[in-house]
């Protein structure tokens, strides 16, 4: 019995250091989008992806789209990425809280701090409690 313990405790330690934020994921040089929560990905979808250079730094830009009749109250972020596909600086790193109506888009853009940003990535998530 006292020989299950310590993994136990430890399998616990690891699932709290996951970095699975239980969402949807989108790329743009990816042509799907990454289900963490099929439940959300029934309320909420990501269209309209478009890459446009601002100031010569990249710009992402991707439709929020409510599925449900309710209210959601979501979050997203956005992270850039080098030519090697190395993970950068994003001007809001952070995520960002957003709410949707029933049935209403709503655009979410970012601009990437370094001119060296070619591709980005994502993320949306229900709201997480402090």
């Amino acid at each position: 019995m006292r020989h299950w313990i310590p993994t136990l405790l430890l399998a616990l330690l690891l699932g709290g250091c996951s970095t699975n934020t239980s969402g949807l994921v989108v790329r743009s040089d990816a042509d799907k989008i990454k289900v963490d929560n099929a439940s959300l990905a029934r309320e909420v979808t990501v269209t309209q992806l478009h890459k446009s250079l601002m100031g010569g730094r990249l710009q992402g830009r991707a439709d929020l789209v409510s599925k449900a009749s309710g209210d959601l109250y979501l979050q997203y972020r956005f992270v850039f990425f080098d030519e090697s596909g190395a993970e950068m600086e994003s001007a809001n790193r952070g995520w960002r809280a957003i709410n949707l109506a029933g049935g209403e888009r709503r655009q979410v853009s970012a601009v990437a701090l370094s001119p060296g940003a070619l591709e980005f990535e994502l993320s949306v998530r229900r709201v997480v409690g402090e």
